[in-house]
């Protein structure tokens, strides 16, 4: 070499770094000092009794090259231990060459030492110390690693040793990455709540790792402290745990069932009686392929209780369309055994489709020969959009596994759950059908009425639009009679209609209605036919057909105003009139005559369901006019009974023809305003002004009623003075 480390430490000429070959800087060895200046020696955190020297010399396994492991930003304390040192400085890099950067720290001249921090980033890196004794410049070097150490893995148990008072400890330190990282253990069992007595282990360098105790101690309870650190110190991780011997398990009993959740399908809640401390592990199995459990295998769920208790567990299935079988073991670890659990249960997978007529749901078939579970039945549920379940089917017969639902609504969504009964329930996944192929069924309950009397309102009187599913219209169809043919006449949106098109005085109409959906129209209603009301001969009749979807019970006869379609009350009258028939004959009836000839009708019905009501049409009633004769009168001027004349009710006009015996006119008289002038008639006298001789003679009338009605009448009438 033609210069020297000391002479670029001194005199800090930059260009001997060349001097460092790029065989003496291999990753995660210190580099190589030239020449024989590499007889520094430095010591981390005050180990002085362990100091670091020189640089290694390219020995991959010397203890140089072997890293340190520090945690992130840790104190470290450097103290250069060359006796007579100058200059010193030391320095935390990556940069992998001898040279002093404009890192490096100085060692104030007073002192050998220097504090400082590990780097924040864990990987690689060279500790170097630098200085100078008389005039002569040394160099060493240390690899560390900065590391994040993690919380010691282990497992413990503590058994009775049999026949003994004492206890046995196991602790094991498992084979994980995280212990590998940590240089030494120190650990304790003392009784609960004594100052805890250390014990190091160091140069473990295979794992898993046991660590075997044994207690004397009478006490029941122990506490564990076990910790990690670093070779360097300063870097500790620690864990505690209280320890109470290990119990015999008690055999594990699974519980309830339940397969799916609202979040995952596959998940199964499995409620298991367990041991608290003790390992438990769930084993699967497929029963269409698997009659037995492959416990070498992996189990579906491996935990430890807290408590000795039932306790819910969540697993997940591989296809949750397919049912699965599970049991439990649990782990004897002082005996060193498994103790299987006492029954096992299966699965309850439940799938379905729709049809047309209903849905169809089908579930997995229990199995018979579980280990301490017997089938009892199935029972089939239909839960509403509350959550509340209705049992709709009991099953007993362990092969029945279908139930055909033809209770449903076209476009109505339904979930169903079927619980297969074992000593312990096994609850299905929730299934929900939508069933878009069934005819949407008929409207319920319905009513018709004439309005005003002049149209017809029809009502769907139960379900509005947003009552239906997928609801777009309703329908209304109409014939002339019951069992007629009906023709759509309507549709629309609202659930009542008005059919101004029809007269309803003139004749009988019956409705029925229909809804339209997204599974198309639905059946049709039950027909409704409106009363309809009119005249036969003086009795006032009406159709029996209901007005309403429910019988009509009763009726009510009663006068109306046409115009307003107000009642009108007249006091003894004999209306109105109630009746359960339907008929009524109006000669009965007692009106005054001042009420006019014409008068309107009307009929009311009520209904099981009342209310509403139901009205028919109006009816015009003409009441009949009367005309009464005398048979004999005496026209001599006395003033009593000296006029022939007509007497009746209603009478607008009359005209009276006399006649001899040989047919011979012999007097005509004609009253235009029978009302201001009833008793215009045949004062005895013929056409010429003479009285007529006493005797019989033949009369002809004809009389007109307010209503334009003509009547005629004949007869003799006897002339006596």
């Amino acid at each position: 070499m033609i210069h020297s480390f000391t002479t670029y430490f001194t005199r800090n000429i930059f260009f001997l770094f060349l001097l460092v070959t790029f065989n003496e800087v291999a990753l995660g060895q210190c580099p190589n000092a030239p020449l024989s200046d590499d007889r520094g020696v430095f010591s981390i955190n005050n180990i002085d009794t362990d100091p670091v020297n020189s640089d290694g010399d390219n020995n991959p396994i010397a203890v140089n090259n072997i890293p340190l492991k520090v945690c992130p930003q840790q104190t470290l304390t450097l103290k250069d231990l060359v006796s007579g040192g100058q200059s010193r400085s030391f320095e935390i890099t990556q940069n992998a060459t001898v040279l002093s950067t404009s890192n490096a720290i100085a060692v104030p001249s007073t002192s050998n030492s220097i504090t400082t921090t590990a780097p924040a980033t864990p990987g690689i890196y060279f500790i170097k110390s630098f200085g100078s004794n008389n005039g002569t410049g040394y160099y060493a070097c240390q690899v560390i690693q900065v590391v994040d150490l993690e919380k010691p893995k282990y497992t413990v148990k503590m058994c009775d040793v049999a026949g003994t008072s004492q206890k046995e400890v196991t602790i094991v330190l498992l084979d994980e990455p995280s212990n590998k990282l940590i240089d030494s253990y120190t650990y304790s069992v003392t009784p609960l709540g004594s100052v805890p007595r250390g014990t190091t282990r160091s140069g473990i360098n295979s794992y898993p790792y046991s660590i075997p105790l044994t207690i004397s101690s009478g006490f029941q309870s122990y506490d564990l402290e076990i910790s990690g650190t670093n070779k360097v110190g300063g870097c500790v991780k620690s864990d505690s745990r209280t320890l109470t011997t290990v119990s015999t398990p008690l055999p594990p009993l699974l519980g309830e069932i339940i397969l799916g959740s609202t979040t995952n399908a596959s998940e199964v809640t499995l409620n298991t009686f367990a041991t608290a401390d003790i390992e438990h592990k769930i084993w699967m199995r497929d029963p269409a392929v698997q009659s037995t459990y492959n416990t070498s295998g992996t189990p579906a769920l491996t935990y430890t209780p807290t408590a000795t208790a039932f306790a819910i567990k969540n697993l997940t299935v591989p296809d949750p369309t397919k049912q699965y079988c599970f049991k439990v073991n649990a782990f004897d670890v002082c005996n060193e055994k498994t103790v299987e659990s006492t029954n096992e249960i299966c699965t309850t997978p439940l799938r379905g489709d729709t049809k047309q007529g209903g849905n169809t749901i089908i579930w997995s078939v229990a199995q018979g020969n579980l280990l301490g579970n017997t089938f009892r039945s199935y029972d089939v549920f239909k839960v509403d959009a509350s959550g509340t379940e209705s049992l709709v089917k009991n099953i007993t017969s362990i092969g029945s596994n279908l139930y055909d639902d033809t209770d449903v609504i076209c476009g109505e969504e339904y979930t169903y759950k079927v619980v297969t009964n074992y000593q312990f329930k096994s609850i299905s996944n929730l299934l929900k059908l939508k069933n878009t192929s069934v005819p949407p069924t008929p409207l319920g309950k319905l009513g018709s009425t004439v309005i005003g009397g002049q149209s017809i309102r029809i009502t769907s009187l139960e379900k509005e639009g947003n009552d239906l599913p997928t609801f777009t219209a309703f329908n209304y169809y109409r014939a002339n009679s019951i069992n007629g043919n009906y023709t759509k006449v309507h549709s629309g949106t609202s659930a009542f209609w008005d059919d101004t098109s029809v007269n309803p005085s003139a004749q009988q109409y019956c409705f029925y209605m229909t809804w339209t959906g997204g599974c198309g129209e639905s059946q049709p209603s039950s027909k409704i036919c409106p009363i309809f009301a009119q005249m036969q001969g003086s009795s006032l009749i009406w159709s029996p057909e209901s007005s309403f979807t429910d019988p009509i019970t009763e009726y009510k006869v009663f006068r109306v105003n046409p115009s307003t379609g107000l009642p009108i009350n007249t006091s003894g009258s004999g209306l109105p009139y109630t009746s359960t028939r339907n008929s009524l004959n109006l000669s009965t009836l007692n009106i005054p005559e001042a009420e006019g000839q014409t008068i309107y009708l009307a009929i009311e019905g009520y209904p099981t369901s009342y209310p509403p009501t139901t009205l028919s049409n109006y009816i015009e009633y003409q009441r009949p006019s009367l005309a009464l004769s005398a048979q004999a009168f005496t026209p001599n001027g006395d003033g009593l009974n000296d006029t022939f004349y007509i007497q009746g009710r209603f009478i607008k006009a009359t005209k009276m023809s006399i006649f001899d015996r040989w047919g011979n006119l012999i007097s005509f008289i004609e009253n235009t305003n029978y009302q201001s002038n009833s008793q215009l008639g045949w004062d005895g006298t013929s056409s010429n002004g003479n009285k007529v001789p006493a005797g019989s003679y033949v009369f002809q009338i004809q009389v007109e009623d307010l209503s334009g009605n003509i009547i005629t009448k004949e007869g003799s009438i006897v002339v006596v003075y």
